[in-house]
């Protein structure tokens, strides 16, 4: 109690040293053109994985992004990536830049963003306290009245159940529960209730939807979300040591995004068996890519399960491929860099086949639309060994 109390003490030094926003105490010289900006945070429910954490930084950048537009002053602090549920060799790991996975300035290209350390760096007391913190939660029933509608009310009873980042030098001044559905630029009427506040946050962040779901300003940013050069150039390396590719669109594989873990579990109807993928694999090469045999798969499957899916391909004349990074690549990249390699690796294959409802399938989708690929190479699925198999949705590059 007495060390928090004592950070939300510097950090009112902090935040009213000169009233001229960040400073630095030992020259006592402030940064006046960061005292001009003003900047959102925002956090995602804790279980949600990588792939869904991109599309809510879409939904956020492209408000910030329309604002800009207006001459609106406020920027998008990038939260860092932290504790992430298929992270396997992460559990206790330190926060995780942006730029580990992305190229930073191709997304300062579309919108304001800024890293979370460089917003520290403003200051050598190294204290950020947010001015209010929004616990942003579902209304009980979405279709009141038969209709869903755009709305939001303040509510009662909430707590932040986010960790910062892992960062306990981050504090707030006031917790405020509201209530929300619909669109994301409905959040600027929350911040303009306080025009004075500087640092707003949004705990729950995947709540508000798109305002350009699928438009062209919706596709401008997903364009703007370049991978880390490292990683597209390892992803590249091995494409062409092992899959006998260097080009952009590649003809000499085929690619799975093969989801287990979860999905094995409780979306059964969704997903197939081993032996009923294998299956399925095999007529979809000798209908649309006859000629090929190399296979890649990206998979969150156990070593077991992988080993006698690749036994069984290899047993009917496939060659089957795996990133498997090294210890040192595996401690750079990350397991999100090496679950972007894969990504990277599937969007460049001949012909590409996901998993229903999959938000790391989603990405590589939009990765091949990007790319110029063909639809019908894109959006396939592999589905159940039997019942009902729903197509997969299209949603086609607007540019």
């Amino acid at each position: 109690m007495i060390i928090k109390l004592l950070f939300l003490f510097l950090g009112l030094i902090f935040t009213n040293a000169n009233n001229e926003g960040y400073c630095d105490l030992k020259t006592k010289t402030c940064d006046h053109d960061f005292f001009k900006e003003k900047f959102i945070l925002y956090d995602v429910n804790p279980p949600e994985g990588f792939n869904l954490r991109r599309d809510v930084y879409m939904r956020f950048a492209i408000m910030l992004s329309d604002a800009k537009k207006n001459k609106n002053e406020w920027k998008l602090i990038l939260p860092p990536w932290y504790r992430l549920y298929h992270w396997r060799s992460e559990s206790k790991s330190s926060p995780i830049h942006w730029s580990k996975f992305f190229d930073i300035e191709s997304l300062k290209s579309f919108a304001p963003v800024v890293e979370l350390h460089e917003v520290f760096s403003k200051t050598e007391i190294n204290i950020l306290n947010i001015d209010r913190l929004y616990v942003l939660q579902n209304f009980p029933d979405p279709f009141e009245d038969g209709e869903f509608k755009d709305k939001w009310e303040f509510g009662e009873d909430c707590d932040y159940d986010g960790e910062f980042w892992g960062y306990n030098n981050i504090t707030f001044t006031e917790i405020v529960c509201v209530k929300f559905q619909g669109r994301i630029s409905n959040l600027w009427e929350l911040i303009a209730l306080h025009p004075s506040d500087k640092f707003v946050m949004f705990a729950h962040g995947e709540i508000p939807l798109h305002d350009h779901y699928g438009t062209k300003t919706f596709w401008d940013c997903r364009k703007s979300m370049k991978f880390n050069k490292d990683l597209i150039e390892t992803a590249k390396k091995f494409m062409s040591e092992h899959l006998d590719c260097k080009e952009e669109k590649c003809t000499s594989y085929v690619s799975v995004h093969w989801r287990r873990q979860d999905f094995a579990r409780s979306r059964r109807k969704d997903v197939p068996s081993i032996q009923g993928t294998v299956k399925q694999l095999d007529t979809f090469i000798k209908k649309n890519t006859p000629n090929v045999v190399n296979v890649f798969i990206a998979s969150d499957g156990q070593n077991s399960e992988l080993t006698q899916l690749e036994s069984q391909l290899k047993s009917i004349g496939y060659r089957v491929h795996f990133f498997v990074p090294s210890m040192s690549e595996l401690d750079d990249f990350k397991d999100g860099g090496v679950a972007i390699i894969d990504q990277i690796i599937c969007s460049h294959a001949a012909y590409f086949i996901g998993t229903f409802e999959s938000t790391f399938t989603f990405r590589i989708q939009e990765e091949r639309e990007i790319l110029g690929f063909d639809s019908s190479t894109t959006f396939n699925r592999l589905c159940p060994d039997s019942g009902k198999c729903e197509k997969p949705s299209k949603w086609s590059i607007v540019n």
